[in-house]
């Protein structure tokens, strides 16, 4: 008989059927080549292939022949440029030097938001357990701190910071250069196919197909496969679109980066200053009347920010989205 009501001792504990939760390891990655790859990051690379691929195999080959030097080298240059600077961007590990110099890519310690109010306080920071510089931020993303943090960047999958941030800018521009020339000599090639299409057939190649204008020869000179009128028309038209659109969306980025420059502003000091500034009177007048009704699982739709009208147009979506996106990975700090 259990006189003091203690439970009898036990060799294995009872099973209960309630599945111990696991606790996350959180680790950090060290540039854009670190698993996962970004969806946004493939379609970049399909993109470049793209572009690539039709414009010097089958738009410029067909330029007429005084003009086919500069029609491989002036968008060539660019585009080995630009293949040179973005893989570098991609490469290149933005974190601050404290966080470099540490073995920061095992397990890294849980933020406790009980224990500390903030990632970083007083430079140092709680997750990578350094001290760093001020002008760094912890991507939320990379799970690190980069030192000049100006956004992470889901085409390079990669923070842009002090360290890469000029590589960045140097991308964008030389994709809109090569990716411009190679736009001109599209339109030259579509204009000319319905004006006149012998112009575009100077390769000596085309000498065997004199009686038979429907037919074409693409990948000039070095691997001619021959082809049909529609299929040259509709790659071209395809061509256009894309690259139509793709420089436009970079021209915006562009502008916006020039227009962040002349203030002497990153992009994420820019989103704290279109932050509404609110009275902490209102602020704890709206928490008290909210506090009643709203369910935990509500907390996240009523913080989150809008953002007023920016002077730009950020590309691939609206200012607002752009910002809510890159605050999300960024920690307070």
């Amino acid at each position: 008989m259990n006189i003091c009501n203690k439970p009898h001792n036990k060799i294995a504990p009872e099973d209960l059927g309630e599945a111990v939760p696991e606790v996350k390891v959180q680790r950090a990655r060290r540039n854009g080549w670190s698993w996962p790859l970004h969806l946004f990051q493939i379609i970049a690379w399909l993109l470049f292939l793209f572009f690539a691929l039709v414009g010097f195999g089958i738009l410029v080959p067909l330029l007429p022949r005084h003009w086919l030097p500069a029609g491989y080298i002036c968008p060539g240059v660019c585009f080995i440029y630009h293949l040179v600077v973005h893989l570098t961007a991609v490469s290149i590990d933005p974190a601050d030097a404290n966080v470099r110099e540490k073995n920061y890519l095992g397990p890294l310690a849980t933020f406790n938001r009980n224990q500390h109010a903030h990632v970083i306080e007083n430079h140092h920071c709680h997750v990578c357990d350094v001290d760093v510089s001020a002008k760094s931020k912890h991507c939320g993303t990379c799970n690190k701190c980069v030192c000049g943090f100006d956004h992470h960047c889901k085409w390079l999958n990669n923070c842009v910071g002090e360290r890469n941030y000029w590589l960045f800018l140097n991308s964008v521009l030389s994709a809109i250069l090569g990716l411009g020339l190679l736009l001109l000599i599209a339109f030259y090639v579509f204009v000319e196919f319905f004006v006149d299409p012998t112009v575009l057939r100077s390769d000596q190649h085309f000498d065997a197909l004199k009686n038979h204008m429907d037919r074409w020869f693409v990948f000039l000179p070095a691997s001619p496969v021959e082809t049909r009128a529609p299929a040259i028309l509709v790659t071209a038209g395809i061509f256009i679109l894309l690259s139509l659109v793709t420089v436009i969306l970079l021209g915006h980025l562009l502008t916006f980066h020039i227009y962040l420059l002349w203030h002497k502003l990153t992009t994420y000091e820019y989103i704290l200053q279109q932050r509404p500034q609110q009275q902490p009177d209102k602020v704890d007048k709206k928490q008290e009347s909210c506090s009643s009704q709203v369910k935990p699982n509500q907390v996240l739709i009523l913080l989150s920010v809008h953002f007023p009208k920016t002077p730009f147009s950020l590309p691939f979506g609206s200012p607002s989205n752009h910002i809510n996106a890159w605050l999300s990975t960024t920690e307070d700090d």
